[in-house]
């Protein structure tokens, strides 16, 4: 009798889809742990991924992005980051546009300036955060940074709901236990409300997230459409819109038969 393990044909299938993905990494980049820009680009020219692709992708795999980012319950996350790269530039004039689109977004003003190449705006809330928003059009390309931060409002979230946990304790038990008792329940119960705000920023920080999305989406188009040129009237070459025009001498004569 055999001892060989027979397999199913779920397990079969399986097995077969694995080999294939390990003969196809070997077939790829044989022992070697890395590749070189190069070799990825040669590697994706096999599978026909362009060269502009591959390129495209490679200025943009050291931003921060928005969708690996997530909220620790222990930190309580009060700070998020999302970067975007545009493959067409704007002017100084259309910067005003832009401004107006941020504002329209974020339902509010800031302060703009300007260094180098970079154009920033920011807007500041004492009791709540910060948005920063920054520009760098350059040789074709514009790059976007955009950080969002309410560090102040998750301080002042924690106190508070620590604080109203700690007085109800302390008053409710103080009226039924004495006080001593409630002294030393009450920091207890505060600290369980300041836990309890943790899961309220969490909903807050999903919020912003959201939001953050849709403003990059939002600028992005935008600046796609500053970079378009507008719909122009193209005239012809003059000579040919020239030689479609009557001649003067001719109409002469045509009216005078």
């Amino acid at each position: 009798m055999s001892n060989s393990k027979t397999y199913t044909k779920k397990e079969f299938s399986r097995i077969l889809s694995k080999a294939s993905e390990i003969q196809t990494n070997k077939d790829l980049y044989g022992d070697q742990e890395g590749l070189t820009e190069e070799e990825l680009i040669h590697v994706a020219e096999e599978v026909g991924i362009s060269r502009e692709a591959l390129k495209e992708a490679l200025q943009s795999i050291d931003e921060p992005d928005l969708d690996e980012q997530t909220y620790s319950l222990v930190e309580g996350t009060s700070r998020i980051q999302n970067s975007a790269t545009i493959h067409t530039e704007f002017t100084d004039e259309q910067w005003e546009d832009l401004i107006l689109e941020i504002r329209k977004a974020t339902g509010g003003i800031g302060k703009i300036s300007k260094s180098g190449n970079t154009y920033e705006w920011e807007q500041r809330k004492t009791d709540f955060g910060y948005k920063h928003f920054s520009f760098t059009p350059k040789d074709g390309v514009t790059k976007i940074q955009m950080v969002s931060s309410w560090g102040p409002f998750k301080g002042i979230v924690g106190f508070l709901s620590f604080f109203f946990a700690f007085i109800v304790t302390l008053i409710a038990i103080k009226e039924i236990s004495g006080k001593q008792l409630a002294l030393m329940i009450a920091p207890f119960v505060g600290l369980g409300g300041f836990a309890m705000s943790r899961f309220f920023l969490k909903s807050y920080y999903r919020k912003q997230k959201e939001q953050l999305a849709k403003l990059t989406l939002a600028l992005t188009k935008k600046i796609k459409s500053l970079g378009t040129p507008s719909n122009s009237i193209e005239i012809e070459d003059g000579e040919v819109y020239q030689s479609q025009q009557p001649n003067k001498t001719d109409q002469s004569r045509n009216r005078n038969h």
